[in-house]
């Protein structure tokens, strides 16, 4: 019963993420858009026509900050699994010769 309960703990976390993956991405996305009168009342995704090219300035200085930090941390990534895969390699390659002798 002890084993089946942490394999049942996995499967509701990976559930729990999967039904609130769509609500993270609707959650991350906004949409901005252009004042229509002086008059409408201010909000975060509501801009002005003055403010459309500084923050469409800062929006591409973001991006690209994020992918080359991504690109960065994917490169760990990729050294890290070589790192994995080489220990499993040596640690199967011990077994077999103590196995062996």
């Amino acid at each position: 019963m002890r084993k089946e309960y942490s394999q049942a703990r996995f499967l509701s976390i990976a559930q729990a993420q999967f039904l609130r993956a769509p609500d993270e991405i609707k959650m991350s996305t906004s949409r901005l858009r252009l004042k229509n009168t002086e008059d409408e009342p201010s909000a975060i995704n509501v801009l002005t026509r003055e403010d459309l090219i500084p923050t469409s300035m800062q929006l591409s200085s973001d991006k690209f900050s994020s992918l080359s930090s991504m690109a960065c941390i994917k490169g760990q990534l990729r050294y890290l699994k070589g790192l994995v895969l080489s220990n499993q390699k040596t640690q199967n390659q011990c077994i077999n010769s103590f196995s062996k002798a």
